[in-house]
């Protein structure tokens, strides 16, 4: 061996001392992966959190759920003084430490956000280094764990199913929104302190079901608003996707309705400050398509502006209700106070003082324009008619 081989071995030996070890490192088996997780009040002891835990089932081989016989997922119950308690006591039931990592959803019962503050409750989830912050929440109507024992419709669990409707009800409806840690918090810790998560129940039926938003003032559960009302606040702060728009007919046919599908949506709302006066203007642009035609007959231009502005005053009149409710509650949930503060950051050290009050005396001007483009077929009039 010549010396230009002698320098490179010895090359190569110092260089794999440098390269680092599994020196710390748990296997597979050591972990059970969260899925979902359900918190409650403890019907037992005063003030004591009962928390669920949704675990997946490993599989043995691919194409299995839950070893091919049985559930998917099994849910351990545990209770604690806190919820980090509760997560450290899984242990004694499942013999593996919960990762956190895959964890899709957490549901809050609507007891336990009326009685504590939703910030200490939620405070393990955005302090530990394994959940992430992408995770969705959930408010539920009576128990947290109950919906943990649904049976998923397609997926494998009950926790991406829940996971997958709040996505949908969003994005197709409407109806709902999207929450996840992250959006929560920033809207927690925003000047307002004013956030809002999707409400849950479950039907007669036993199927569970999402609509609406509860609202979470300072902490608090400050009420909720319906699913027609949340419609418009997703228009209010341009956040509106797809969703369907209901026109009665009116007249002796009030009860009967056409309904519009919207595709596309364009909001813009300005706040301004005079002084110590607070006025706001929005402003709507919608484009849409007809769904269905029963008493309207668009063969015309003049007939298709003027059910555009038909529709509009629908559109119109929902928000002015709805922003009517939220000043009657007091609730900034739209994100008019954020908005001074970015723009008027000096103005708004004043405001903030009595904001809630404020906010309840706002003058809003409301402007809607609604665009038609397509009647679905080539009859601009009801099909059966």
């Amino acid at each position: 061996m010549n010396v230009k081989h002698i320098c490179l071995s010895i090359l190569l030996i110092n260089s794999t001392l440098l390269l680092t070890g599994c020196w710390d490192h748990d296997e597979l088996p050591a972990y059970g992966f969260v899925q979902a997780v359900a918190i409650d009040l403890s019907e037992e002891e005063e003030g004591v959190i009962d928390l669920t835990t949704q675990f997946i089932k490993p599989s043995p081989k691919i194409g299995s759920a839950g070893g091919g016989d049985g559930e998917a997922y099994v849910n351990i119950e545990t209770s604690g003084d806190s919820i980090f308690e509760a997560v450290r006591d899984i242990t004694t039931h499942l013999g593996r430490k919960a990762q956190w990592s895959h964890t899709r959803i957490i549901l809050i019962s609507d007891e336990i956000v009326q009685s504590r503050n939703i910030g200490e409750i939620l405070e393990f989830f955005y302090r530990d280094h394994e959940p992430r912050l992408l995770i969705t929440l959930g408010v539920t109507e009576g128990k947290a764990k109950d919906y943990l024992n649904q049976e998923p419709f397609i997926e494998n669990t009950i926790s991406q199913q829940l996971k997958e409707i709040e996505a949908a009800s969003h994005n197709f409806t409407s109806k709902t929104m999207e929450v996840n840690l992250l959006t929560f918090g920033r809207e927690l810790k925003s000047e307002t302190q004013t956030a809002k998560i999707p409400y849950y129940h479950i039907k007669e039926s036993g199927e569970a079901v999402i609509g609406g938003l509860a609202i979470i003032n300072k902490g608090k559960f400050s009420g909720q608003i319906s699913s027609l009302q949340t419609e418009a606040l997703l228009t209010i702060l341009g956040e509106y996707r797809f969703g369907i728009i209901e026109v009665p007919c009116g007249g002796e046919d009030v009860m009967v309705k056409e309904s519009i599908e919207v595709s596309n949506v364009e909001t813009d709302m300005k706040a301004k400050l005079s002084g110590e006066s607070v006025s706001a203007k929005v402003k709507v642009e919608m484009e849409g398509d007809v769904g269905e035609l029963k008493c309207t007959v668009l063969d015309k231009s003049e007939n298709l502006q003027e059910f555009n502005e038909k529709v509009a005053k629908v559109v119109k009149t929902n928000i002015e209700e709805t922003l009517q409710y939220l000043q009657k509650e007091q609730v900034d949930v739209i994100g008019l106070g954020n908005a001074i503060y970015r723009k008027h950051p000096k103005g708004w050290k004043e405001l903030k003082k009595d904001w809630p009050n404020t906010f309840s005396e706002v003058p809003f001007t409301v402007d809607v324009k609604v665009d038609i483009n397509n009647t679905g077929s080539d009859i601009g009039k009801p099909f059966f008619e």
